[in-house]
């Protein structure tokens, strides 16, 4: 019997649509690691469509275009580092929220950054 989504794919999956998407893949590769499942580009070589995998997630992306204008939203991604993971980000030029911190009461170090295309990026390691 086939499977109704792809092997290993989680079924719901967030999906940023930006300005440049090759330049958060670009990010994203370097900040989480996250290595391409699948890219369909448009015919002038701009992303149709993008399956990013960081750890157990899948991120979907694609460029802007005059029918599907860019959004902005917040993730929220657990990484084995924060501290090592908020600082390749910043070294990226992404901006600051807050530095990664260990709040009274959390059992989570949690820090969180923009990027370039203004989506907030929420940080966290358990303690």
């Amino acid at each position: 019997m086939k499977n109704y989504k792809p092997e290993n794919y989680n079924s719901l999956s967030p999906y940023l649509i930006v300005d440049d998407a090759q330049k958060l893949v670009d990010l994203l590769k370097t900040v989480f690691n996250a290595t391409t499942l699948r890219r369909f580009d448009h015919e002038n070589g701009t992303i149709a469509h993008i399956e990013l995998q960081i750890d157990d997630s899948i991120l979907m992306i694609s460029n802007s275009t005059e029918n599907y204008k860019a959004h902005t939203t917040m993730l929220h991604v657990y990484v084995p580092n924060v501290i090592e993971t908020y600082q390749k980000a910043i070294n990226q030029g992404c901006q600051s929220i807050e530095a990664p911190v260990c709040k009274a009461g959390d059992p989570d170090m949690r820090g969180s950054f923009y990027d370039f295309a203004g989506n907030y990026w929420a940080i966290g390691t358990q303690q």
